[in-house]
């Protein structure tokens, strides 16, 4: 069996029946290492010889631990591989070698084949799969295309539409359904074993004259490739990949061989290992993987097996269906009879809207949520979460009310998105098992999760609240108790100099476009229009800083221009919300400002919007309110839409230049943080520098106590 540090592929075994077993064993997921290729290329010399001797009439090839192989090892991109190559010693079509046999190679699939795990299966001559096991081809989530000949098999298997569907949404797909579209060709039901029903699979296919090989496949049909283009300009915009896939496939098409596809793939796939997009999108996939460990922690965590949610609203509700969802009982509460109705049948709703379940599925996830009306029910619950509006004396009571109905051990959380967690744990006799959990809305969808550790929350809390947020398919983060957290504390920055820009005489068509052309969904004056212009006004009256002669979005709310909701704020919006740019606002803005009024390029409105904020950032990392950069890109690029393929805030301001940022944000008046200037001093990148010195950064930061946070400017 796998075990940590082994790295190799063998031929295991042959059966008395002269089935060759051939075993993939790099821990933990098989990935295909330089190793492991050679120890399959020596299997392969191995299988050769016996067949010549009639000693090896079929072969199955299997993975070791859980799972046949997840692909190659994308850790090791772009950096120097000291391992020389073994070779079968003659020229091969097959990228592994297996189809070119002349005896029946059979794959056996138990929990994934994924990237160039799955293409090694298809270089086999058939496939059988556990039912629970999964098969795909992900590389265009990170920046690439399957560049071991799946651009070309696949297509010839299932056709060209079918492919560019699999592989441009990089979708895991099930046993069940791999079957229905010919990607394997044999399901091994429940309780049957996966290698023995392979060796009976690969004996039945013992003597065929002609074996199932893909490469020999005729070229596949030809299929609306504009179409395609167009949905991928939409749905990943600013991303080499999918490009480069459809036009493999393409030449898959044209070929007129097997090896004219293969040189196309080959051609697209080379510039995408050092594209600045696959850089940032492979960072991407480790920082997500990475946020939920902890160091240090001296707790392990305890199982969450039934939750409480105090609030039945939007935020209640998404939550309750996260865990119920993956099997977790859930007493949903809300002391309001008619609002925990309106609550359930949102919940109802939001089910019977959702394609990521089948009925059954549903039906037992619903199941799990039991509405009530009494604190009581919570009795037994490990962990509750309050998930009311943002009022801290009603929070303080909730909790005051929990102290007395919850098991002295069960975790107390409570969803915020601001309020000072330390407050809502001193409500508790034991503090300790008290943190917060930021979910994002809706709760449902968002995928991140901001953990936040108050002062005295225990590590056994930590760690368990950390490994719940995984199990609920949450990225999950841990954050320090500060004003904001880590995401609200950085994006006000970002709306900040949008607003800036316009009071300078840019228009807000030009500020939004400069966002949107960078990657975001939405531009900031647009997304201030979506939430309400009048949202803080109360407030900005109260303290006297109300303006409207200088400040134009008082103006505008002066003006009766709210935002969407009145159909006019930064922008114009017909009935169906459609928006255009307003002549109103543009003669407001050049009434106002038009005596000192410039232009700005869009390259520098871009930095304008997100400079500031990686400013923060460096200072959130400084005080120790974030452990990581990366754990800053991932609140960044699943809270807040930032786009994929430019890494997260973090990583951008590595990729642009750390002297640039700094430059911009004097240029600015803004005050630029201690350790972008120690970063810029050392001469290293962010990731650099946090890599050699940032345990010692967070040990010099001490507890992350909730403090207001420096001035900017």
């Amino acid at each position: 069996m796998s075990a940590p540090g082994t790295d190799t592929a063998y031929l295991e075994r042959v059966t008395i029946d002269g089935i060759a077993i051939v075993t993939l064993d790099h821990f933990p997921v098989n990935s295909l290492s330089t190793h492991l290729t050679n120890g399959l290329t020596r299997a392969i010399l191995a299988i050769e010889d016996g067949a010549k001797k009639g000693e090896i009439k079929g072969v199955v090839l299997r993975g070791s631990g859980r799972c046949f192989c997840a692909g190659a090892d994308i850790s090791a991109f772009g950096t120097a591989n000291k391992v020389t190559r073994a070779t079968l010693g003659r020229e091969s079509s097959d990228n592994f070698g297996f189809e070119e046999l002349n005896i029946p190679v059979v794959a056996a699939i138990h929990g994934f084949a994924l990237g160039g795990g799955f293409e090694l299966s298809l270089g086999c001559h058939y496939r059988v799969i556990d039912s629970q096991a999964k098969v795909g081809l992900p590389e265009v989530n990170i920046g690439l295309l399957p560049g071991a000949q799946g651009t070309q098999r696949l297509p010839r298997l299932i056709g060209s539409e079918n492919a560019l569907a699999l592989i441009l949404s990089g979708d895991h797909v099930n046993a069940a359904d791999a079957l229905k579209m010919g990607v394997v060709d044999h399901v091994v039901p429940v309780g049957k074993d996966l290698i023995q029903t392979a060796v009976k699979f690969c004996l039945g296919k013992v003597g065929e004259k002609k074996l199932k090989r893909i490469s020999q496949i005729p070229c596949p049909a030809t299929t609306d490739f504009d179409k395609w283009t167009k949905q991928m300009n939409r749905k990943r915009a600013g991303e080499p990949a999918p490009h480069a896939i459809i036009r493999c496939i393409q030449g898959a098409c044209k070929g007129p061989t097997f090896a004219d596809g293969v040189m196309v793939e080959t051609a697209n796939f080379i510039p995408l290992i050092t594209s600045p997009e696959s850089k940032a999108l492979r960072h991407v996939f480790f920082a997500e993987r990475n946020g939920a460990k902890v160091d240090g922690l001296k707790a392990k965590a305890k199982p969450i097996r039934t939750v409480g949610i105090v609030g039945a609203g939007l935020m209640g509700g998404g939550i309750a269906m996260c865990c119920a969802n993956v099997g977790i009982k859930v007493y949903v509460l809300d002391i309001n009879e008619k609002n925990l109705e309106r609550g359930m049948a949102l919940i109802d709703a939001n089910y019977k809207r959702s394609r990521s379940m089948n009925s059954e599925q549903k039906a037992k996830a619903r199941a799990l949520l039991i509405p009530t009306t009494s604190y009581a029910d919570f009795k037994d619950c490990d962990l509750v979460v309050e998930a009311v509006f943002e009022d801290l004396s009603i929070k303080k009571k909730i909790f005051q009310t929990l102290e007395k109905v919850c098991r002295k051990d069960a975790f107390l959380c409570s969803n915020t998105s601001a309020l000072d967690i330390d407050i809502i744990a001193d409500q508790l006799s034991d503090p300790t098992r008290c943190m917060g959990t930021h979910f994002f809305s809706p709760a449902n969808v968002m995928k991140l999760l901001e953990n936040v550790r108050a002062t005295r929350t225990s590590d056994e809390c930590v760690a368990s609240m950390m490994k719940w947020g995984k199990q609920i398919g949450k990225w999950v983060i841990l954050v320090g108790n500060c004003e904001g957290f880590v995401g609200n504390r950085m994006v006000g920055l970002y709306g900040g100099q949008a607003r800036v820009m316009v009071e300078e005489g840019a228009y807000p068509a030009m500020v939004d476009q400069a966002a949107t052309n960078f990657g975001m969904r939405i531009g900031p004056l647009s997304m201030s229009d979506l939430v309400g212009l009048d949202l803080g006004s109360g407030a900005a009256k109260k303290r006297g800083v109300w303006n409207p002669k200088k400040v134009l979005q008082h103006a505008l709310v002066d003006a009766g221009r709210l935002g969407q909701k009145s159909s006019a704020g930064f922008f114009d919006y017909d009935g169906k919300r459609n928006q255009t740019p307003s002549p109103v606002v543009r003669q407001m803005i050049d009434t106002m400002f038009g005596q000192n009024r410039r232009e700005h390029t869009e390259n520098e409105a871009q930095n304008r919007l997100f400079f500031p904020l990686i400013n923060e950032g460096f200072q959130i990392l400084e005080e120790g309110f974030a452990r990581r950069p990366a754990d800053i890109d991932v609140c960044y690029i699943h809270g807040y839409n930032f786009p994929r393929f430019r890494g997260g805030p973090m990583f951008h301001a590595d990729a642009v230049g750390l002297p640039l940022v700094k430059k911009t944000l004097e240029e600015l008046g803004i005050r630029v943080a201690p350790l972008l200037n120690k970063c810029i001093a050392a001469n290293m990148s962010l990731t650099q520098y946090w890599a050699k010195h940032g345990k010692a950064v967070l040990a010099k930061a001490g507890p992350p106590v909730r403090r207001k946070p420096r001035a900017r400017m």
